[in-house]
């Protein structure tokens, strides 16, 4: 009897998942996180839903889990949020990661409707585990030609495993408590705008059966293909060895309206991949909050659902660029450790 290749076989205690995780990350490969759901600035205390009776308690294991994965890689991650990530990342690649067997997933679906704010705490992300207020992700970035057959069968696995996940059914999921169809959700997320994000990984979410969500740094869609090579690591825009200067690197705004008509999400991941606390000025929130939506959507004829700050900054409503999102129109905002659902 021979044993599995040791690099397909999920690492079981935190530091070595957490490792395997962040060499995904160098590598610009596909990176699982669970995240907390929250409705934003909703205090009152969750409503209960009753499991069904084949989840019961799944989500209680996976917040015991996280409890012993943050006590043991907090401190070497200096504690605070940045704990909660790294134990987070390092839960998610366990349970996500390459190399689960087939049915790994689980069924914890949700139990409660989402509450809490945009604030982050160990204790308040495992009482979200154990709640069920949680969300499946996987976070992706370039996806060049050459991983396209890879990048199929990672696809194709999480669908064996979790069901398709739409805008309709996300705020369903933060309304009720329970994915449409019973299956947990799981949402793969494209950043950046890429063009090989429209040409490879659109073709391949689509070979899969599952719907990509595309987060678009619009001004990268919007400078000229021969400034696009040094726009984009003046932006903290990462490019790959298959990037060449001169060639168009960014998706076009012809490919996110057929991104959108083809069932996809597209939605700004700010104007120029910026920063919350560096939005600043009433100039810098029109180009990298309103801006981004009003033109995704002129061009989509749809209404952009959610943004993302550089960093996965979480919404608080305490600053101006917090306000201007709400005020925007924009649904949900996407963050390093949790989704917020915003004020309808």
């Amino acid at each position: 009897m021979s044993l599995p290749d040791a690099s397909s076989v999920p690492p079981q205690d935190p530091e070595a998942a957490l490792e395997a995780s962040l060499s995904l990350v160098a590598g610009r490969r596909g990176v699982p996180m669970l995240v907390s759901l929250r409705e934003a600035g909703r205090r009152h205390p969750p409503v209960t839903v009753a499991p069904a009776p084949e989840e019961d308690g799944t989500d209680a294991l996976l917040a015991a889990e996280f409890e012993e994965f943050h006590a043991r890689l907090a401190p070497a991650a200096g504690g605070g949020e940045a704990g909660v990530i790294a134990a987070l990342q390092a839960l998610a690649h366990r349970h996500l990661g390459p190399g689960r067997p087939a049915g790994s997933g689980g069924t914890g679906a949700a139990r409660t409707t989402p509450t809490g704010e945009g604030r982050v705490s160990a204790a308040e992300t495992a009482a979200d585990l154990r709640a069920g207020r949680f969300l499946r992700v996987v976070n992706y970035h370039n996806t060049p030609a050459s991983w396209k057959d890879e990048l199929v069968e990672e696809l194709r696995g999480y669908a064996r495993d979790f069901a398709t996940v739409g805008v309709a059914d996300l705020e369903h999921f933060a309304t009720t408590g329970r994915w449409p169809g019973g299956r947990p959700g799981l949402l793969p997320v494209f950043y950046e705008g890429y063009r090989d994000n429209y040409e490879i990984a659109a073709a391949a979410c689509e070979e899969a059966g599952v719907t990509g969500w595309f987060f678009v740094c619009t001004r990268f869609v919007d400078t000229p293909v021969a400034e696009q090579y040094t726009f984009a690591p003046a932006h903290r825009i990462k490019l790959v060895d298959e990037n060449r200067p001169g060639e168009r690197l960014a998706m076009t705004w012809e490919e996110i309206a057929d991104l959108h008509r083809r069932g996809h999400v597209v939605t700004p991941h700010t104007a120029s991949h910026a920063l919350a606390r560096t939005t600043l000025t009433a100039d810098d929130i029109a180009r990298e909050v309103s801006e981004p939506k009003r033109l995704m959507d002129a061009v989509t004829g749809g209404s952009a659902p959610a943004t993302a700050w550089l960093e996965g900054t979480g919404w608080s409503g305490e600053s101006a660029a917090d306000r201007a999102v709400a005020a925007s129109g924009y649904r949900f905002v996407f963050g390093n450790t949790m989704v917020q659902r915003l004020p309808g």
